[in-house]
């Protein structure tokens, strides 16, 4: 299992055919027209979380939504299984085994919250991003690098893939060399999302916290 992650995440890294780096002005110009051709988006997603040492922590399987403007949710499966809903203002994270769920006021700096880069405001990424870019001569695929300015961000390095305009991956570093590999598949793009899909519904077992 080791060395098939540690492969998914090496493809991630290098892929053949690399052409380089774009002008520094046209990285976000051309990240916020992909962005743009976003207005919803359906996902399965399988994601790999590893230390600095690339040592296997977690493997998850699961399903994503989003919508602009700022809608998201985020369903992991087993053994993990957790949903991460926003309506847009409130946040909520259910831990199902824990019968515990958090609700907070969503933050909408996307340097904290990697979902907002795909729901949020993309007219915004330069406001608080650093964005690289980079073409594939031979595949057509962009690598976009983008380093919050926030110093407080959750995340050290946000790195997504895009091949005919749509998502394939998303790659997070935390300053603690942490990574975090996320795939894309099969993704269902700019078809309405009912309302309903970014609401939680909660049992009244669920012991709910609320956080300022």
């Amino acid at each position: 299992m080791l060395k098939y992650i540690l492969a998914c995440w090496m493809t991630c890294m290098s892929l053949p055919g690399f052409a380089g780096e774009v002008e520094p002005a046209k990285a976000p110009q051309k990240l916020t027209e992909f962005l743009n051709g976003i207005q919803s988006m359906e996902a399965t997603f399988e994601q790999w979380v590893m230390d600095a040492k690339q040592n296997a922590l977690q493997h998850v399987t699961g399903t994503m939504w989003i919508q602009r403007p700022g809608q998201f949710r985020w369903n992991t499966d087993d053994p993990y299984p957790q949903q991460i809903v926003s309506d847009g203002a409130e946040l909520w994270i259910y831990d199902e085994d824990l019968e515990q769920a958090t609700k907070k006021v969503l933050d909408k700096q996307v340097g904290n919250t990697p979902a907002l880069l795909l729901s949020g405001d993309p007219s915004r990424i330069s406001e608080n991003f650093t964005v690289s870019g980079y073409l594939f001569d031979e595949t057509g695929e962009w690598r976009f690098d983008l380093k919050p300015k926030d110093k407080d961000a959750m995340f050290a390095l946000l790195r997504v893939h895009f091949l005919n305009k749509h998502l394939r991956d998303m790659y997070l570093e935390d300053s603690l060399g942490q990574t975090t590999r996320i795939e894309f598949k099969p993704v269902t793009v700019n078809k309405p999302i009912p309302e309903s899909r970014f609401k939680l519904e909660l049992d009244d077992s669920v012991d709910v916290i609320e956080e300022s």
